[in-house]
């Protein structure tokens, strides 16, 4: 999966929860910036893992507090989802 497609899907998946594109930087902290609570964090989450077919850990939840953090995320997922190893 390209970044183009991850930042895509996941522009998707936050301006369906009400978030503007305008506010969407790589920087954008959930709460401090966007105004999204903890459950609307966990939705969001859940959301992620279910467009991108990937499973986030609990004790990872709490490190992704940035969309930034969030495409990383995804990206080192897809890759090694896809059958590259690290």
């Amino acid at each position: 999966m390209t970044a183009s497609q991850i930042n895509n899907r996941l522009q998707g998946i936050l301006t369906n929860i009400g978030i503007s594109l305008t506010a969407l930087t790589d920087q954008a902290n959930f709460a401090r910036d966007l105004g999204l609570d903890s459950l609307d964090v966990t939705d969001l989450l859940i959301q992620v893992e279910a467009s991108f077919g990937i499973r986030i850990p609990d004790e990872d939840w709490g490190k992704l507090q940035t969309v930034g953090q969030v495409k990383d995320y995804i990206a080192n997922e897809t890759i090694f989802d896809s059958g590259q190893s690290a």
